[in-house]
């Protein structure tokens, strides 16, 4: 197996290209290994121990009373980092802070309200309903391309 780096201002970012004749077992597993390496994980804690949670599974994550969970279609996890450090390590273009207690994962929001004058009423996977802090509005739409 060979590894190559290739650098051109073209990229605008990272691609991770896999040539092979066919789809073995072998490119199969490097496939799945990379894409496991670039899905970034968190620690959740439940009474019944510990779990990996990936980023993709994470629906939203929250503070409440000085705890910070994260909620999966799962369940509930409660997460032993602050709400910024988690801001730091998740992907930026994956998940967005909507309120001073809120991050949410783009990827699992089913609907928006915009009517509500001043804010924005998310409606998440699971039918979890949450809302825009009337300081993020703009910073959301911008992002959202609203």
């Amino acid at each position: 197996m060979k590894i190559k780096v290739w650098l051109d201002k073209k990229f605008t970012e990272p691609e991770i290209l896999i040539c092979a004749q066919e789809k073995t077992p072998e490119v199969k597993e490097l496939q799945r290994k990379v894409a496991e390496a670039l899905n970034v994980s968190i620690t959740g804690y439940t009474l019944n121990g510990t779990q990996l949670i990936l980023c993709n599974d994470i629906i939203r994550i929250y503070s409440q009373e000085d705890r910070v969970f994260a909620e999966c279609k799962d369940g509930i996890f409660t997460v032993r980092k602050k709400l910024y450090e988690l801001e730091q390590l998740l992907p930026r273009d994956q998940f967005v802070r909507i309120s001073r207690a809120e991050l949410v994962n783009i990827h699992k929001i089913k609907r928006m309200d915009t009517s509500l004058t001043g804010t924005i009423k998310m409606i998440l996977s699971g039918d979890i309903e949450t809302y825009v802090s009337r300081r993020n509005v703009s910073k959301i739409k911008t992002i959202l391309g609203l």
